[in-house]
């Protein structure tokens, strides 16, 4: 699923889940790798442990990259709910890395088993 600069507060602040963001330009060759990753792998495996996992094209939103201050990219985050209604950002990470680090967020922003390491 897409975030946007329009949809930011509805999908993600107003999100009661942990939330996995990858943040990407399809001109440059890793993301574009990441985000095929992320689409036939990561975002099934989410949304199984109960995170949802959203990609934002900082090309076509430059005000929720500014915002983030999201200066490279691949740049992913993961995002939990704080105490009261507060988010805390959490695991950034610039650049690709591999699979098993992906799976391995996702199963520490769902609190649940970690991943086999099939990959």
């Amino acid at each position: 699923m897409e975030v946007n600069d329009n949809n930011y507060n509805e999908l993600v602040l107003k999100e009661e889940r942990p939330i996995f963001i990858d943040f990407y330009s399809p001109m440059c060759g890793p993301c574009v790798e990441l985000k095929e990753f992320i689409d036939t792998n990561l975002e099934a495996y989410g949304s199984e442990k109960g995170v949802l996992v959203l990609k934002c094209n900082v090309s076509e939103n430059p005000k929720l990259a500014e915002k983030l201050k999201i200066k490279s990219v691949p740049f992913t985050i993961g995002i939990t709910k704080g105490l009261g209604q507060d988010k805390k950002f959490k695991y950034p990470e610039v650049g690709m890395q591999e699979a098993h680090y992906y799976f391995n967020i996702i199963d520490k922003l769902s609190g649940k088993k970690k991943f086999l390491g099939l990959f």
